[in-house]
């Protein structure tokens, strides 16, 4: 097949691919395929796709001839690190050229660790493509030959012809990948799939049967008080840290943040309410004061409430502000509940029917107790090793 043809051909393709949603290990290992059915002896491919996110700085997906297609979480950490630092991604990103090459049959530069492993694996040629305007952090090909004597001038203008195309697709995949990112963040992994989905409309939602989880922080106000924003900050990012880890551990969702308060949900299923339950109480107390103490160093004291009901889980809020949450009796009562936390002296409390699911023979009751805005009494419980004076 001429070049022409196969220029032609490799262009087609890539359209034919359209505006398809097509995860980016499935387009890298299919692009893989395709060239190396056109001729091109490919030894490895590696496309990197920055992303916004809090923690992680992008994803690079590697297929390789011997290990198949790999995704890579990147965190922004990598950036000044040796994955990094003294890399062609390096090199390309600080140059003002739109490609970069190195021969690997003949002695590669030392600082080039990565094409070194590459050269002693049995790739013979490297080409780096970037696919934005060069620049700290921007998307980027790589492909490494296996033929001897590397790529060839027409394999090198095939592979960097296809860039344009080649951009376009991967700048559609890291919008999603930005956009799907975003909302986990900021929604959690499950309502921001549901809004991907389309349920994103004011007033829409579902009943569903969960464990509910809401804490907050002993003494925030005063410790805001005397301690400046910055500090209150990074106390606040690891206090939610720890929670956050122990509630999705267990399979929770953290729904919203709220100041120092925390509420989640252990969304129950065909099994019935005692597996949501002891997941949410594990998570409690692998958060307990004890955990945080730990972590943080700061003597401060938490609240933790669990209770199990029917909540109204959805889209919330104004015409041009929502708030994907549960709302319902059940979260009400869990948050008076909560308050009574510092109270009774408990860093744990659960309602009674919380504790009827669990089923265990170490909860203790501590009394009738009155909810704001609730009829009646409400019963209080807790595990014996957390009561006064265990």
């Amino acid at each position: 097949m001429s070049e022409d043809a196969r220029s032609r051909e490799l262009a087609a393709w890539l359209l034919e691919l359209g505006t398809g949603r097509l995860e980016p290990a499935a387009l890298v290992e299919s692009l893989a395929r395709k060239l190396e059915g056109m001729g091109v002896a490919l030894f490895r491919v590696s496309v990197w796709i920055p992303t916004k996110h809090p923690e992680l700085w992008g994803n690079q997906i590697v297929w390789s001839t011997a290990e198949g297609c790999q995704i890579l979480r990147r965190s922004h950490d990598v950036s000044s690190s040796s994955d990094y630092v003294g890399t062609p991604a390096e090199r390309l990103h600080e140059s003002a050229s739109k490609t970069l090459r190195c021969r690997l049959e003949r002695p590669v530069e030392p600082e080039y660790e990565l094409l070194q492993r590459l050269a002693v694996a049995g790739a013979t040629d490297y080409l780096m493509v970037a696919l934005e305007e060069p620049r700290f952090g921007t998307a980027w090909i790589a492909f490494a030959s296996r033929q001897a004597g590397g790529f060839g001038d027409d394999e090198l203008r095939l592979l960097t012809g296809i860039a344009p195309l080649l951009s376009l697709r991967v700048q559609l995949i890291a919008a999603q990948l930005e956009t799907q990112s975003l909302l986990e963040v900021y929604l959690g992994k499950n309502a921001s799939r549901r809004v991907l989905e389309g349920a994103f409309r004011r007033g829409g939602g579902e009943e569903i049967d969960a464990a509910i989880w809401f804490c907050d922080m002993r003494g925030f106000t005063a410790l805001s008080d005397r301690t400046p924003a910055r500090e209150v900050v990074a106390i606040l990012d690891t206090y939610f840290e720890v929670l956050a880890a122990a509630v999705e551990e267990q399979g929770g969702e953290i729904l919203k943040l709220i100041g120092d308060a925390m509420l989640a949900v252990f969304p129950l299923d065909a099994d019935g309410a005692a597996p949501g339950c002891r997941r949410a109480l594990a998570a409690g107390l692998t958060a307990s004061v004890r955990a945080w103490r730990e972590r943080s160093g700061l003597s401060v004291e938490l609240g933790i409430a669990l209770h199990v009901g029917r909540v109204m889980y959805g889209n919330i809020g104004g015409r041009e502000r929502l708030d994907f949450t549960v709302i319902g009796a059940s979260v009400n009562e869990v948050c008076r509940v909560e308050s009574l936390a510092k109270e009774l002296g408990v860093p744990l409390l659960m309602t009674a029917e919380l504790a009827i699911a669990l089923g265990r023979d170490d909860i203790v009751s501590l009394g009738l107790h009155a909810l704001k805005g609730v009829g009646e009494r409400r019963e209080i419980l807790t595990i014996r090793a957390l009561q006064p004076g265990a």
